[in-house]
């Protein structure tokens, strides 16, 4: 029932080439760090789902945003995850939290959406278009369900290894690469590199690895509610 539900999966490493992203206080960079927990979570999904997974790039190469969820809709992918890593002005800022498309009014969240938009040519202030996409979206509560399953199981492995960090949540936010999915769709920020300690922990492999088990974890348990959903409506 899994390896049907979530035949094909899209994982969107976030940035890459000229591109950044943002970076630690010793210089570690999040297009790094996140195509290298991408790699290790498509291999995962690959070995115990047998998923078929496709990422929006798989080495050191700008993409643009709004190409990434063009690419998952092309491939008529089941799940499109991008994967990032975050920062804060405030260095004590640590943990992991989780988002999905929608209009919110928090500041804090649309922060982070201008950070990670601002390599698209598009304004998120832009916004008649965006609300025409969201408003067409049906995704967004599976998105929600989705976004929940994976903080909870990132939420494990960040505690464990920062007692600093926070459970952050689930929220949502206007992200250019969201935009226009026809499969439930988030972003997950998997710990702030401008906190030293998360930052120190992102350069271990091994963190990496428990980071992509969190993941893997969370689309595991969120492939399960779809396959007892699929079950009862055939009832």
């Amino acid at each position: 029932m899994l390896g049907l539900k979530l035949s094909r999966v899209v994982l969107d490493p976030a940035h890459g080439g000229h591109d950044v992203g943002t970076h630690g206080p010793s210089g570690l960079y999040e297009k790094d760090i996140v195509l290298d927990v991408a790699r290790r979570l498509g291999a995962l999904l690959e070995q115990r789902l047998g998923s078929e997974v496709i990422y929006t790039r798989s080495d050191d190469t700008f993409i643009a945003l709004e190409d990434r969820t063009r690419i998952a809709n092309e491939r008529k992918a089941d799940l499109f995850l991008s994967i990032h890593a975050n920062s804060s002005p405030y260095r004590a800022a640590a943990g992991v939290e989780t988002y999905y498309l929608n209009f919110t009014t928090s500041k804090a969240a649309l922060d982070v959406a201008a950070r990670e938009n601002a390599s698209s040519e598009r304004s998120i202030y832009d916004l008649k278009e965006v609300l025409q996409k969201i408003a067409l979206k049906d995704k967004i509560d599976e998105s929600r369900e989705f976004a929940a399953r994976l903080q909870t199981a990132l939420y494990g492995v960040s505690a464990r290894g920062n007692a600093a960090a926070r459970n952050r949540g689930i929220k949502k936010a206007p992200f250019v690469v969201l935009i226009g999915a026809s499969m439930p769709s988030v972003l997950a920020e998997i710990g702030f590199l401008t906190n030293s300690t998360d930052e120190a922990l992102l350069r271990k492999p091994e963190h990496r690895q428990k980071i992509a088990e969190a993941l893997y974890k969370g689309i595991a348990n969120y492939a399960d509610t779809l396959s007892h959903f699929q079950v009862a409506k055939q009832d």
